[in-house]
């Protein structure tokens, strides 16, 4: 794609859309800026009056709402060009593309395959979801190195043109239906990472995931916590890459069921990257997974206290609580509701002592663990829900921040909301 000189209209401005200004500047556009948030008006290069000017073309911040956007109606209507921001950096990169998605466990499957292939000698670069946008690499990418890009639906929802050499599709459930307005429309944002895929391509698929395992390319793989007859799967304790053995699950030291589909997505990747057994099993025995999921942030007075703020839907939340099972659970959860059924995780029950709900969604929360005779509490604040969780923990007790809900009613990030337990955790009574 030719820039030089283009009208170029930047449509969102955090991080990726900072990145995208550089980018296009670097290739000789003019380049203004539009963002929804007032705080931005006064920035140089804003641009008030978007729809009374002409654009030769506009790329999408990811945190811009695609569905129901009048302004972006109409720029269509004009027939100006809209792409994403992935778009932007595809179209520049050099290298093989590694793209990882799905509604649960991107991060996790990203700092593996990252780690992995770092450790095997690779020039390899981490972006997209995971922090660094894939536009502030693109120019450092080269032809011999790789790049592993965490993709969100967000991402994927404007995508006109990017394309991966190797996709991973780790499981696709109900979120973000606040945005998407229905499954439907989300599973569709999903199903675009396959769109410009090429025969070269490889598409990797979790096959225990109901949704997951449909999307199709000719050149699949799949890999699976069953016995398959090729591909990645767990048989006899140990990981197998076709009729190959290569890690034994002792190894492991992930939590839970779903850290465990995340290795198998991780082995499949890299797998095709020719890397050797031994290090992707020293790399997955080193990995320290990101903080706020699923962290562990020790014990006091006999009662542990895992911080997974990560867990924004009930996907996340159903996975750690099951990867804790044999304890006694005091849970807390709540915060800025997704519009989600939350019956499937009170009706198994699990090991659930106390529910403790918070924030704008914990009465909806509170009401439907009522149904389920489940002890509930419910708190206005986030600070109050987790001191009551320290008052009436006892030994022995596993207390679980797994919100299930988005942070954004009292929080700017899930970070936030988990520094802020870890806080309160750790302070010392008076």
């Amino acid at each position: 794609m030719k820039l030089k000189n283009k009208k170029v209209l930047v449509y969102g401005l955090g991080d990726s859309g900072r990145s995208v200004i550089k980018l296009l500047k670097s290739k000789g556009a003019n380049v203004s800026f539009y963002d929804d948030d007032i705080r931005y008006f006064e920035y140089v290069g804003f641009e008030r009056n978007p729809t009374e000017k002409e654009f030769d073309l506009v790329v999408l911040s990811p945190g811009v709402k695609c569905i129901g956007n009048k302004l972006l109606e109409n720029f269509r209507e004009k027939e100006i060009e809209i792409i994403s921001e992935i778009d932007l950096a595809y179209l520049f990169a050099k290298g093989k593309i590694i793209a990882i998605t799905g509604t649960n466990g991107k991060t996790t499957t990203s700092m593996l395959v990252y780690k992995i292939l770092k450790a095997s000698g690779k020039k390899v670069f981490l972006c997209g979801n995971i922090g660094l946008p894939f536009s502030a690499v693109v120019e450092k990418t080269s032809k011999d190195c790789v790049v592993v890009c965490e993709v969100s639906n967000f991402q994927l929802e404007s995508s006109k043109y990017f394309r991966a050499d190797v996709s991973c599709v780790l499981n696709v459930m109900p979120d973000h239906l606040d945005r998407h307005g229905n499954f439907e429309e989300y599973l569709k944002t999903k199903q675009k990472i396959t769109q410009k895929i090429k025969s070269k391509d490889l598409l990797i698929l979790n096959f225990d995931d109901f949704y997951a395992k449909r999307f199709f390319h000719k050149k699949c793989m799949y890999f699976s916590k069953k016995i398959l007859k090729k591909g990645v799967f767990v048989k006899n304790n140990q990981i197998f890459v076709n009729k190959k053995p290569i890690l034994s699950l002792n190894e492991i030291f992930l939590k839970g069921e779903k850290n465990l589909e995340n290795v198998l997505a991780s082995v499949s990747i890299c797998s095709k990257f020719k890397v050797a057994s031994q290090d992707i099993s020293l790399a997955i025995q080193n990995f320290v997974p990101a903080s706020h999921r699923m962290q562990n942030l020790g014990e006091i007075n006999g009662v542990c206290f895992i911080d997974d703020s990560k867990a924004t839907n009930l996907a996340s939340t159903l996975a750690c609580v099951q990867a804790f099972e044999n304890e006694q659970i005091v849970l807390l959860m709540g915060g800025q509701g997704k519009s989600i059924e939350y019956d499937p995780l009170f009706e198994k029950r699990y090991n659930i002592k106390t529910l403790i709900c918070f924030g704008k969604e914990g009465r909806t929360i509170f009401e439907c663990a009522k149904k389920y005779d489940i002890q509930s509490e419910c708190f206005e604040k986030f600070a109050q829900a987790v001191e009551y969780a320290k008052e009436i923990a006892t030994k022995g007790d596993y207390v679980l921040l797994s919100p299930a809900c988005a942070s954004y009613d009292e929080f700017s990030s899930y970070v936030e909301r988990g520094e802020k337990f870890k806080e309160i955790v750790l302070r010392q009574k008076l």
